[in-house]
């Protein structure tokens, strides 16, 4: 797999997250599956191939697709998951100055990796409520905030606040290794069109 394949991986990762906040937002609803698919990205501890950070190629066959058609739109297709993902690769640089606080989200995902397993599943209310309280006790208290928009009523039911402070913590944890593979932030600007050749080809695996 070429670099700016693997970035593209990474960077549909981001855009799914987006993606499905934005869903859970406006219609309260998300599969278990595209929901526990996404997550598995945290759990990824020691990952041996960028595929495998990811949770496999797979798991974000949605980002790409919606990568693809965001890039080919302008970000006109859908304004909102462009602007959740734009503000998740800011709100990722700014946790980068804090290796304090990267090392208590990394020792808080390692007690929720025991917890999953106890409950054996990722979609256990009590798992999905303590991945929304690292959020809340980490990024939530940076300056800058992503604010979310919405349906209220879809936004206070069935756990859906905590499913979306979940899976913004996945876009910061994709937005993360899009740097590692050297991801930045003006390639969204000027690299476009590699992004979208990477996502068809990536599609057609």
């Amino acid at each position: 797999m070429t670099s700016i394949e693997e970035r593209t991986l990474a960077l549909a990762g981001i855009v799914q997250a987006a993606h499905w906040v934005d869903r859970l937002a406006t219609t309260g609803e998300l599969s278990t599956t595209d929901l526990e698919g996404s997550l598995e990205s945290l759990f990824q501890f020691n990952p041996d191939s960028t595929e495998q950070a990811l949770g496999g190629r797979l798991a974000v066959n949605t980002g790409l697709r919606t990568l693809l058609k965001l890039i080919e739109s302008g970000g006109q297709s859908n304004p909102a998951v462009t602007r959740y993902w734009v503000s998740l690769t800011h709100l990722e640089r700014q946790l980068g100055k804090r290796p304090d606080m990267l090392g208590i989200i990394g020792e808080r995902l390692q007690s929720a990796e025991r917890q999953r397993i106890h409950f054996d599943g990722l979609n256990n209310p009590s798992v999905l409520a303590n991945l929304s309280q690292i959020y809340q006790d980490t990024l939530s208290t940076f300056r800058y905030r992503i604010q979310v928009s919405g349906d209220a009523k879809h936004l206070q039911s069935n756990g859906a606040s905590d499913k979306v402070r979940a899976l913004l913590l996945v876009g910061i944890r994709c937005s993360m290794l899009w740097h590692q593979l050297g991801g930045r932030r003006w390639h969204l600007l000027f690299q476009r069109q590699k992004y979208a050749q990477a996502a068809r080809k990536l599609l057609q695996v």
